[in-house]
């Protein structure tokens, strides 16, 4: 992705928590190679209220609307377009670069004593 660094440093101090580099690359049906970059700010506890709020009722659209609000770089509305159909391919973006955010891959004991 092609960003000049004035721009990324701008980006950079407008969202000092966090600033990532993103990709999604997948297959369609026809086995035609689909890739989008981006980057996205470090999501907030809010961000994922919001979206486990929103999976209640569609957890497709949670996800489009959690990967819309967190793009920075570049305008968010032609990747969302890129991905809308491949709902596969942007929920394991979530799963795998997202939700880290907040805990993963975590195991829990407990036992009676």
């Amino acid at each position: 992705m092609k960003i000049d660094k004035e721009q990324l440093d701008n980006l950079k101090k407008e969202y000092p928590s966090g600033l990532y580099e993103g990709s999604v690359s997948f297959n369609d049906e026809a086995d035609v190679l689909h890739e989008v970059e981006f980057l996205y700010r470090k999501p907030t506890t809010a961000d994922i209220e919001a979206h486990q709020k929103a999976a209640q009722r569609s957890p497709m659209v949670a996800n489009l609307n959690i990967l819309q609000s967190l793009i920075v770089h570049p305008d968010p509305a032609p990747i969302i377009e890129k991905v809308r159909d491949y709902p596969a391919a942007y929920g394991r973006f979530i799963d795998e670069a997202i939700s880290p955010f907040f805990g993963a891959n975590v195991t829990v004991k407990s036992r009676k004593l």
